[in-house]
Formats: C-alpha cells, structure tokens, sequence
C-alpha cells in the first residue's frame, strides 16, 4: 500500500552465508489512484463505478540488498533490517475515458529510474517461512508528465508472506 495507490509484489530472496545479508529483486504491480477517485452507487444500472480515476499502471523492476545489523544479538525470531533497492520503472498511461479496451488501446509508454529506501522486520516462522514488514519511501519519478504529474514518490508499506526455497 503506498501514498499513490496499491500494487502487488513478486519478489526473490538470496541470504548470504554470513546471514548480515540478502540480496533480493521484485517486480511490483501497481495500479495509480487519483487524489479525487471514489466510488459511487449508479442509480439507473444498479451497479458501483469509479469517477475521477486515472488510467495509469506501473512495473517497477528493482534489484537491491537487506542489510541485517542485529544478526547474534538478538535472541528471538525476529530480524531487523536496512534495505536499499534500485532500477527502472516502465509506467503505462492510458486515455481515462471510454471502454477498457479504448482507454488501453496504444498507451504511452514511458521508462524512468527508480528505487526504494526503507527499515523492516523478518520473523521468522516454522518450516522455513517467514513474514516481512518493511516501510519506507519509495522513489518513482517520470520523465515525463503522465496524468498531470512528473513524481509518484511517496511512503510505502510492504508486508509479505515469504518461503525460504530448500
């Protein structure tokens, strides 16, 4: 869940043998809401629409690495960490009215530098799982304007549902 609006995560993890490090690279989903957007009831069709939504999608693709300070000093489940990610962001724009298929037709199609800075927590579970929290500011600014912004930056939190490969 982030300040621009929500996404989903596809992310690998690599621990180091030394357990102070992981390196990681996700690809993130995320669809862009408006400032304004909202839902509203449609009394004729009986059905819920958005109003004053922006067709906008974004795939960050970022490489980065967990730094783990704590490792041996703290006896429990839990792992702090530091992270930095960074790489590029492909950001679709489509048109904001008409059909689906209208709005999404020949989308102008951009590619932008990106990354992420933050602090989280790993607890670790039984059979190799673990959970991720993890917070912080996500950096995702355009080259070039796409629905009256150049800057989608803003705060993130992550929370991710992990299982270690054997």
């Amino acid at each position: 869940i982030g300040s621009s609006g929500s996404g989903m995560f596809v992310t690998r993890h690599y621990g180091h043998t030394s357990e102070k490090f992981a390196l990681n690279g996700e690809l993130r989903f995320y669809d862009i809401k408006a400032d304004d957007e909202t839902i509203v009831y449609d009394y004729y069709t009986g059905q819920y629409k958005t109003v004053g939504g922006k067709s906008l999608f974004m795939l960050p693709a970022l490489i980065g690495a967990n730094y783990y300070p704590f490792v041996g000093k703290i006896e429990n489940n839990f792992l702090p960490f530091i992270t930095a990610k960074g790489g590029v962001v492909t950001t679709l724009d489509g048109k904001e009215f008409g059909t689906f298929s209208e709005r999404w037709k020949n989308p102008v199609i951009q590619f932008s530098p990106g990354g992420f800075l933050g602090v989280g927590i790993d607890f670790k579970m039984i059979g190799q799982s673990f959970v991720m929290v993890m917070v912080g500011l996500e950096f995702l600014p355009l080259n070039k304007e796409a629905d009256g912004q150049t800057d989608y930056s803003g705060f993130l939190i992550h929370l991710s549902f992990n299982r270690r490969a054997k």
